[in-house]
């Protein structure tokens, strides 16, 4: 704050300067101020002053007289150092958060659920599986609401409006079989060797019979993603073990099985 009246000494100085070079000679500083000793020589007195106080600008009455303006603010060549405290401890100044970042969890759905984001602060448009990692969502502080899409094969889809907060969401949902779905699971097995016999070891099993694998029994399923243990045999070739999660519906199944050693 004691920044201007010192820059008007100074122009004051320099002002007098100038009208006194011609005659006088060479202007003295003033006791106590900055103010260049030493007149302008040839210069006209506003070259003289432009060149000597940097931020003013001056017309020439004459060749030694004119009238000068700030054009600059002085405050500016001098900062409150207590504005700059954080540069001077050199760390970063620290913006006030005005937004934060939700996070979705979505509850258990049926196998292969898919969830979009219809509308809102979507992160991404696309089609993701609810068991991925969802992408967090930048919320005001104050939260935000997005529309979400849920489906699934044989589901009817379903649309839900959730309010977001900042951290961690919990996503409910719930979706409705459609009319006529399969209610049973049903095998095609596929790359399995002529005579291959499958039998269910462990998981919602009919029986724990082996039966051809074109005679193999539909499974009642409650839910989507029950898993079965399977056992494979074929003449002439190893025993075979294969854990597969089933759906209702047709499920296609690969039979990977190794030729047994000669002798066996």
């Amino acid at each position: 704050m004691r920044a201007f009246p010192h820059a008007l000494l100074v122009l004051c100085v320099l002002g007098l300067a100038c009208n006194r070079s011609r005659s006088d000679g060479p202007a003295a500083a003033a006791p106590g101020s900055d103010a260049l000793v030493g007149g302008p020589g040839d210069d006209p007195c506003a070259v003289y002053i432009e060149r000597a106080a940097p931020g003013v600008r001056c017309e020439a009455i004459d060749a030694a007289r004119c009238t000068c303006e700030l054009v600059a603010a002085v405050s500016a060549s001098a900062p409150d150092p207590a504005a700059n405290s954080s540069s001077a401890s050199g760390a970063p100044p620290s913006p006030a958060p005005d937004s934060a970042v939700a996070n979705l969890e979505f509850a258990k759905g049926p196998q292969n659920t898919i969830v979009q984001c219809v509308s809102g602060p979507c992160p991404t448009r696309s089609a993701d599986f609810i068991t991925g990692a969802y992408p967090p969502i930048a919320i005001p502080a104050g939260g935000a609401s997005v529309q979400l899409e849920f489906r699934a094969m044989h589901y009817k889809p379903y649309v839900g409006t959730y309010n977001l907060v900042p951290g961690r969401n919990y996503i409910e949902f719930t979706l409705e079989r459609e009319f006529g779905a399969p209610v049973s699971a049903a095998f095609q097995f596929e790359g399995a060797p002529a005579g291959t016999t499958v039998e269910c070891v462990s998981g919602p099993c009919v029986d724990n019979k082996a039966h051809a694998i074109d005679k193999f029994p539909e499974l009642p399923l409650k839910d989507d993603g029950a898993t079965l243990l399977l056992r494979f045999n074929a003449p002439g070739y190893r025993t075979a073990m294969t854990s597969f999660q089933v759906r209702r519906g047709t499920n296609a199944v690969p039979v990977l099985m190794e030729k047994a050693p000669l002798g066996k």
